[in-house]
């Protein structure tokens, strides 16, 4: 059995991996990006055509500044917004020491107030990231393994050992960052 205590890092960058992988979410982030600009470019055209040019110069620049910063603001608040969930429903889990094995063809995981047994066919995907270990239930859950213990690679290691013959999918980005 290992031994994890999850921070509240390590929830926080599940949640921003797992945004950043749903198509929903990338697609909601762009279409917001795109009509936000493409707002202020028309209002810049209306009062164009009107022939106020000074707002008509400020709808561009703002839209030219909407293009170039919003990303970085929605970057901004999508962190934000998922550290209030967290500090809302997974408090109760950050600092709780756990405990993960894996036996006959089971992951048994252990805290002092609960227990989970799930199947390793069970497993849908597993997910490296430089600072995490993402693996990925079918039931849609997932657990998380934070890179700083001492035995991370040796978990690592079994966690491959017994997904082995399963045609796991494992996933590396150990480049990732939250974009």
């Amino acid at each position: 059995m290992y031994k994890i205590t999850l921070s509240k890092d390590d929830f926080l960058r599940f949640q921003l991996f797992t945004a950043s992988r749903s198509k929903r979410i990338k697609t909601k982030r762009t279409r917001t990006w795109l009509i936000l600009t493409a707002s202020f470019i028309v209002l810049g055209l209306l009062f164009l055509q009107r022939e106020d040019k000074f707002l008509s110069y400020y709808f561009f620049v703002f839209s030219l500044l909407t293009l170039i910063f919003y990303p970085m603001y929605e970057r901004k608040h999508y962190r934000k917004h998922y550290k209030k969930h967290i500090r809302e429903h997974l408090s109760n889990k950050i600092g709780v020491e756990s405990q993960i094995g894996f036996v006959d063809g089971y992951i048994i995981s252990r805290s002092e107030n609960q227990e989970s047994k799930v199947r390793i066919t069970e497993i849908e995907e597993i997910n490296e990231i430089a600072e995490n270990l993402f693996i990925k239930i079918k039931t849609g859950e997932s657990l998380i393994v934070p890179s700083r213990l001492e035995c991370y690679n040796e978990l690592k290691d079994q966690v491959a050992e017994v997904t082995r013959s399963l045609n796991i999918g494992w996933s590396k980005q150990l480049d990732w960052k939250w974009r």
